[in-house]
């Protein structure tokens, strides 16, 4: 072609569509293709305003100023973050900036909750909406290196017993360059350096930057922006605020996120679903994967906080649980075991797949423990039932983990933890004669007596559960130590401090000793082990008194 006949710029109906422009003369090949008049005047190309524009301009900056300074008058400033003069992520999203930062507000089809039926019927498609990414989030994510450093420190720690987050995914969404990180992938990054980074001692967990990820979450969600990345935003952030005692703030957030997964039909394949169909195996396994931690997380921070409803229902017993976690890493596809199955102690899983499976039995035990209309037959008999099958479970999962190699590979401590913490729950409410029912069915001496000696029993076992953990961190280090685990070592050491006020017995003043110190180890990395020291304190320090007098 003949670069004479070029002109030296975009014509003006190209420019002020933002069209590719091939600059052909006297007419570009667009402007001839559709009939229109082809302009490469330099008027046009630099037109000065006419007045009605500079009055409607001028118009605008005065409404600009007005509504900057009714922000700085409401005190909607947030202090500035991640070094950055604009300000924190929160000060970039909020919702008064502006309107137009908050796109998705009119994007979303109604129908979808005000008639699925009709919704599916018509096969309507709900399409992701642009939102813009904070400049803050960009700037906290560092560079390129800083970036994939992260997600290395999260995938070596978080990701070992929380594995919700697809490897092969992730470093294949990075290594396209067609696909630019929006705020759902911004949102997911920072949520994981968010869960994975450790809090120095003597500073509260209430820094900056989970500041900024929960108000960027809920910008995201304002937004419309409803994928499964801002679940597992959802789910880290709820880690974070579960393993360092951020309450009630953790207790609602798991809630939210089943919630958003409810709507998402992320339970149930049958409900109507808000995502697009998924195109591999991996997307579908962590999914599954997704929904799974929502119960797992449900269920852990329903332990202590009794009475309460849970916000995510039973999985069903055809439910299939995760697959071998390392093949899911490298996208290598297989069969899922039902949740029925599974249950069998001759058939190994997964470490993740066994921490589902305590916590669905987890997940029953507080249900038994809160129904208070159950028939007295009934309820005995389910008591005894739960008792066999998490005995089952406990009594396999130790041989299962002999092998284990924290260095290599997750280990079982979250799926023992979480399996001893659902036994001490079913023992402690069966264990207290006063409690017996007048003229009870002959099931309720059997649960009194399996409550009692397995109070002693399933204890021991969590002082064993303590010493592994204490290795576990001396070898592969407090990063991949789960905060799920910190539960059962709370309630073991409140057991041997009954113990001890019961009979003084001084072994286990010792017991309990030992198990304080491995609490203050891990208070290292999860500050709600601190505040589970705290509940027994005046006991430990009595016990300490004792043994060194």
């Amino acid at each position: 072609m003949d670069t004479h006949q070029l002109a030296s710029s975009a014509c003006a109906s190209c420019r002020k569509q933002k069209r590719k422009c091939d600059k052909q003369l006297p007419t570009c090949g667009l402007c001839q293709r559709i009939g229109r008049i082809c302009d490469y005047s330099d008027d046009a190309r630099a037109s000065a305003p006419s007045p009605e524009e500079f009055s409607q301009l001028r118009q605008e900056v005065a409404e600009l100023k007005n509504l900057l300074q009714d922000v700085r008058s409401s005190g909607l400033n947030a202090p500035a973050g991640f070094g950055s003069s604009a300000g924190s992520i929160s000060n970039e999203v909020s919702p008064a900036s502006h309107q137009s930062a908050w796109p998705g507000l009119k994007s979303f089809p109604a129908l979808y909750f005000l008639d699925s039926n009709a919704f599916e019927y018509e096969r309507f498609q709900i399409q992701a909406p642009y939102i813009r990414v904070p400049p803050g989030a960009l700037s906290a994510l560092g560079n390129s290196t800083e970036l994939r450093l992260m997600i290395e420190q999260y995938f070596s720690s978080v990701h070992t017993y929380l594995p919700i987050v697809s490897k092969i995914r992730l470093y294949q969404h990075l290594s396209n360059p067609l696909h630019e990180p929006g705020a759902d992938m911004a949102l997911l990054f920072l949520a994981m350096k968010l869960a994975s980074s450790e809090i120095p001692e003597g500073l509260a967990p209430l820094t900056q930057l989970y500041q900024d990820v929960k108000s960027f979450a809920s910008y995201v969600e304002a937004s419309n922006g409803l994928n499964i990345q801002l679940i597992q935003a959802l789910l880290l952030i709820c880690l974070y605020e579960t393993g360092h005692g951020i309450y009630p703030a953790a207790y609602l957030s798991v809630g939210h996120a089943g919630r958003l997964g409810h709507a998402m039909g992320l339970h149930d394949r049958s409900a109507p679903q808000m995502l697009q169909r998924c195109t591999t195996w991996t997307e579908q396994e962590e999914r599954r994967r997704v929904w799974w931690a929502v119960v797992v997380m449900d269920r852990f921070v329903s332990i202590g906080n009794r009475g309460k409803p849970f916000a995510t229902s039973d999985p069903s017993l055809d439910a299939h649980l995760p697959t071998e976690d390392a093949a899911w890493d490298r996208g290598q596809m297989l069969v899922a075991a039902p949740l029925a199955l599974s249950a069998s102690t001759t058939n190994q899983a997964a470490p993740f797949a066994r921490t589902c499976q305590a916590s669905h039995l987890l997940g029953k035990v507080i249900r038994h423990r809160n129904d208070t209309n159950m028939a007295v037959d009934y309820k005995f008999e389910e008591a005894l039932q739960l008792n066999r099958t998490l005995r089952a479970l406990a009594a396999v999962l130790p041989g299962e983990s002999e092998e284990d190699d924290p260095t290599q590979r997750p280990t079982l401590c979250t799926s023992m933890a979480i399996t001893y913490s659902a036994l001490l729950e079913l023992y402690e409410a069966y264990s207290c004669t006063e409690r017996a029912v007048p003229n009870g069915p002959e099931t309720q001496l059997q649960m009194q007596q399996e409550a009692i000696a397995g109070i002693s029993d399933i204890t021991t076992q969590v002082l064993y559960l303590a010493r592994r953990v204490r290795n576990f961190i001396s070898r592969a280090g407090i990063g991949r130590f789960s905060p799920f685990t910190l539960d059962a070592l709370y309630q073991g050491a409140a057991n041997f401090a009954w113990y001890v006020r019961e009979s003084s017995d001084p072994a286990c003043g010792e017991r309990l000793l030992e198990i304080k110190e491995v609490l203050l180890l891990c208070e290292k990395r999860w500050k709600v082990a601190g505040q589970y020291i705290c509940f027994p304190l005046r006991t430990f320090n009595q016990i300490s008194e004792v043994l060194m007098g």
